[in-house]
């Protein structure tokens, strides 16, 4: 079983991807559960998705990935990554967007805050994977509002390394046509972008 966290804010689109990604799981013969959590229902309010994926069937599990035992984290803002850093483990796979937005502990007085960067280079035998999903969608698609869109490819990457380390030709690997298909069709306003 692999345990799976993508967070972002809202507006990103984590919501959709998540449903996405669910679709692309199943249709791909994998079991999954997952669960979308938002935060303040606004722009800009943490939004996450948790997924528990396996290749065989799965036990009915309570909602929260336990502590130590996250293996992928996929964030589209650095500050949402370090929310969920406490259930990550020493071989946790992190790929993290590099723009973060700003963070103000009061309207009326910014206060001077470690970046989420530093923060998360500094984390010991967890290596951070710097992403600019924001540039990549903006030079692809001419738009960040792609940005969820190029997170899913990492997803399916990751997932498919996770659960086919080393074999050659890769059993029961996500299709990347799959998650495209349904991307563009359960998700209406990116076909409109493209």
């Amino acid at each position: 079983m692999v345990n799976l966290i993508i967070a972002g804010i809202g507006g990103q689109g984590i919501n959709s991807l998540a449903r996405v990604l669910a679709n692309v799981l199943l249709q791909s013969g994998y079991h999954c559960q997952f669960t979308i959590h938002k935060g303040g229902a606004q722009s800009l309010g943490s939004v996450y998705a948790e997924f528990r994926i396996a290749n065989q069937k799965l036990p009915i599990l309570g909602q929260g990935i336990p502590k130590g035992q996250l293996d992928i984290l996929i964030s589209l803002e650095p500050w949402e990554a370090l929310r969920h850093i406490s259930l990550a483990h020493p071989k946790t796979h992190i790929w993290v967007e590099t723009q973060a937005m700003p963070l103000f502990v009061e309207r009326t007085n910014e206060k001077n805050i470690e970046s989420p960067h530093a923060q998360l280079d500094a984390l010991p035998e967890i290596k951070t994977h710097w992403k600019s999903y924001q540039k990549i969608a903006q030079q692809k698609a001419e738009t960040i509002k792609m940005a969820n869109y190029f997170v899913g490819l990492d997803c399916i990457s990751a997932i498919n390394s996770y659960f086919n380390p080393s074999a050659k030709p890769k059993p029961n690997n996500i299709d990347a046509d799959l998650f495209d298909t349904l991307f563009f069709e359960q998700i209406p306003k990116a076909k409109q972008i493209l």
